[in-house]
Order: C-alpha cells, then structure tokens, then sequence
C-alpha cells in the first residue's frame, strides 16, 4: 500500500507488482471464456499490462539502478 511516507522506488516496485497482478488476472480469465471475441479482449488487455511492467521495469532501472 503507498502512503505519505512511500518513496519512489517504493512506489514503482508496487506498480510493477499491481501491472502483474493484472497481467495473471487477463491471462487467466482469457484461458477460461468460451467467447472468441471475449478471448481476444484479454489477451489483448494481458498485452497491455505487460507493456506497463516493461515502462515501469525501465523507468525503474533509469532512476534507482544506475551505475556509478
């Protein structure tokens, strides 16, 4: 959970978690509807979720794993 007191970092580690979560959400519903248009929406959402944690993965690797 973020509060006043989460740092950034804190903050992109708990997106990035959450964009997971929703990713497992699409794929898993995806595999369990019979309705090929209803399918393609999750898969497609699953897709979407998964560029959020490479945005994510990188913005968090460009601020807070740089080399010195």
């Amino acid at each position: 959970m973020i509060t006043k007191d989460t740092t950034p970092a804190e903050a992109l580690k708990i997106a990035m978690e959450k964009e997971k979560m929703s990713h497992q959400f699409y794929v898993q519903a995806a595999r369990v509807v019979e309705n090929p248009a209803t399918k393609a929406m999750f898969e497609a959402l699953a897709e979407e979720e998964l560029k959020h944690i490479r945005r994510l993965e990188d913005l968090y690797n460009s601020e807070y794993l740089q080399e010195d």
